[in-house]
């Protein structure tokens, strides 16, 4: 089982709107590219983490692995 380098973060570029980026390491060597991104600004850094943690979860469930891969492995 391959496992997926996967960071979350919140940026800033300009005060009172905060971004959640998704960042992979997809060729794993180590260069992290964006996967998604808010499309919208959030009024928090709060409130940008935890609707980008939502999204993470819906992208990776709980092991970390492609929603249609997840379905295969046993928990």
């Amino acid at each position: 089982m391959d496992v997926r380098k996967i960071g979350l973060l919140v940026e800033q570029p300009f005060d009172g709107s905060y971004y959640w980026v998704i960042h992979e390491d997809v060729r794993h060597d180590g260069r992290f590219e964006a996967l998604q991104r808010a499309e919208r600004p959030f009024a928090t850094y709060a409130a940008a983490l935890a609707q980008g943690y939502g999204v993470l979860q819906r992208l990776c469930g709980l092991t970390g692995l492609p929603a249609y891969a997840a379905r295969a492995v046993a928990m």
